[in-house]
């Protein structure tokens, strides 16, 4: 068997519950790590991951003030008000979406870090300010030297916020960024 379809195989191993506990253990405290950084990366700080498998990670998020677009001031502010009714910020789905894949597919590719070689994002609902949503990143494929992911971004009512894909590439470090 090469490399490729051992790779390939991997993810539909199923975690024993032991290991599900300690790689969610692994991502709870990647989270923590992560809002106390200095850096971009600080914006997954409310995010609560709540179970994983080598082919999924299910995380929660109550969206809160600094997780919307806010009130638009200045001589554009009637052209964009319209869109800015505190909403979930599209960015911020973008960001999660990049970070939260990542640790998804981090479950079975613990050699080698993974830089985004392509992110898409279609937004279909609006979230509103203080809804909680749920979060699915599902590990697609792993190959040799790319992962593909996708997550979707759930309401409480059941319907999609947004859904998005990930293309990651496997680079040889030891680390994320």
């Amino acid at each position: 068997m090469s490399t490729a379809n051992i790779e390939e195989a991997s993810i539909s191993c199923p975690l024993r519950a032991k290991e599900q506990d300690a790689e969610l253990a692994l991502v709870i405290s990647d989270m923590q790590r992560l809002a106390k950084v200095e850096n971009f990366n600080r914006v997954v700080s409310k995010v609560r991951p709540i179970s994983i498998t080598t082919e999924k990670l299910v995380c929660e998020l109550i969206i809160e003030t600094e997780h919307v677009n806010t009130k638009v001031m200045g001589p554009y502010a009637l052209l964009i008000a319209h869109h800015c009714k505190g909403t979930l910020h599209g960015g911020f789905s973008a960001t999660l979406t990049d970070i939260i894949t990542a640790r998804a597919v981090r479950v079975s590719v613990k050699d080698r870090g993974l830089a985004s070689v392509e992110l898409s994002v279609s937004y279909l609902l609006p979230v509103r300010l203080g809804d909680r949503i749920e979060i699915e990143a599902t590990v697609l494929k792993i190959g040799t030297n790319l992962a593909f992911a996708e997550i979707e971004f759930r309401r409480p009512d059941g319907q999609f916020h947004s859904c998005s894909t990930n293309l990651r590439r496997k680079k040889d470090i030891k680390r994320l960024p």
